[in-house]
């Protein structure tokens, strides 16, 4: 054998590996992009792997929101809701629709016929906060659903969106979108007197 036929499967075996670093180097960077671009900007961790359900979640206060009282008011979990009829809604300052809504919350408060939770979705803590001090607050407890776990767990795709859960918890009637008039009074307000 002459040394030339020796050379040639060292040749190919070092372009072999120089293309499959290459290729390997490649792949290492389109999954880095797909991993920041994709799975963290469309948050695929909560999409895939979220156990929360109306029976199971926990939500922590917004901070800094306190009550007509001027105590902090708290966030709330599934447990909060498992022993009466309540109202729970997924609401987010920066919604056009839930300022159209809002009015409606605050009647409804006033009737007095059920506590009003919020869950304020994906939202700055300070717009939260300033759209309660200008609107008003109906809710006896808002919580911060900062990575939209329970709104995906409810199966609502935006907000606004409204349910009247049941003890249990479980939800009675669920609102995926704006409130009107007409669906408070018949299918809210029914709800929470039955």
């Amino acid at each position: 054998m002459t040394d030339a036929a020796q050379d040639t499967p060292a040749f190919f075996s070092t372009r072999r590996g120089m293309l499959l670093g290459s290729l390997g180097l490649v792949g290492l960077g389109a999954g880095t992009a797909v991993v920041e671009n994709v799975w963290k900007r469309k948050d695929l961790s909560a999409r895939f792997f979220n156990d929360w359900s109306i029976g199971k979640f926990d939500l922590p206060a917004l901070p800094g929101l306190v009550g007509a009282d001027g105590a902090a008011l708290p966030g709330f979990s599934a447990a909060d809701l498992a022993g009466r009829r309540s109202v729970l809604n997924l609401w987010a300052s920066y919604c056009p629709t839930c300022h159209e809504e809002h009015h409606m919350l605050m009647d409804l408060a006033a009737q007095k016929l059920a506590p009003i939770y919020g869950a304020d979705v994906k939202d700055d803590p300070e717009h939260a906060k300033a759209f309660l001090a200008r609107y008003g607050n109906p809710f006896v407890a808002v919580g911060a659903d900062s990575r939209s776990f329970l709104q995906r767990a409810l199966g609502a795709r935006g907000v606004p969106a409204t349910f009247v859960v049941g003890p249990g918890p479980k939800i009675e009637v669920a609102i995926l979108g704006p409130l009107d008039p007409k669906i408070v009074a018949t299918k809210i307000v029914p709800a929470l007197k039955g």
